[in-house]
């Protein structure tokens, strides 16, 4: 028995042995990835005006990094401001099937507001919003204006509704930017 035993454990090994050669031999063995491991891979990027709501605003050139609320419309259909006694939140609205807004503070109970800088963006600056489906929407600054003028925040949400893509609009003071976003190429 014990030659048998013997015999009998050399074979298989000899045909696990010819398994595994031939498995081996016949696709190459995978190239190593020079892109570092990633625990989550990236966001998709698709199409900046989509059905998914915006959830969060990043803008690195002036150090922007807000959740984002949905504003609703007041009694007068005018879109809704950020809450006064938060001004670090900023907040969206779609007013046309292209075209969303964000608005956001330049200041807060004396205290600096999420868009104390914006009018520091120059064209071409990046905009980043990422969206509920996880996708990210890339937007690149066209022009910015800055309007000194009381009660302005209707009229900059009214103004060039036709253009497509992305409008920061500061509100609550009387010093008003509008910066100009499309969608990035």
């Amino acid at each position: 028995m014990c030659v048998n035993e013997f015999v009998g454990t050399r074979v298989l090994i000899a045909v696990l042995s010819v398994a595994l050669a031939t498995a081996c031999s016949q696709a190459p063995a995978p190239k190593p990835s020079s892109a570092p491991p990633s625990d989550s891979a990236p966001a998709p990027v698709m199409s900046p005006l989509g059905n998914s709501d915006p959830m969060e605003l990043r803008i690195e050139r002036i150090g922007v990094r807000s959740s984002l609320i949905a504003l609703g419309l007041d009694p007068q259909g005018l879109v809704q401001m950020p809450p006064v006694n938060e001004g670090m939140q900023a907040g969206w609205h779609q007013t046309r099937p292209q075209q969303w807004i964000i608005v956001g503070r330049i200041e807060s109970n004396k205290a600096i507001g999420v868009f104390y800088r914006l009018n520091d963006l120059l064209q071409g600056d990046l905009v980043e919003v990422s969206k509920k489906d996880g996708s990210v929407a890339r937007f690149t600054v066209a022009r910015t204006e800055r309007i000194i003028r009381d009660d302005f925040f209707a009229e900059a949400v009214a103004r060039d509704q036709d253009e497509q893509g992305l409008r920061l609009i500061t509100c609550g003071t009387r010093d008003n930017v509008i910066v100009h976003a499309t969608p990035a190429q």
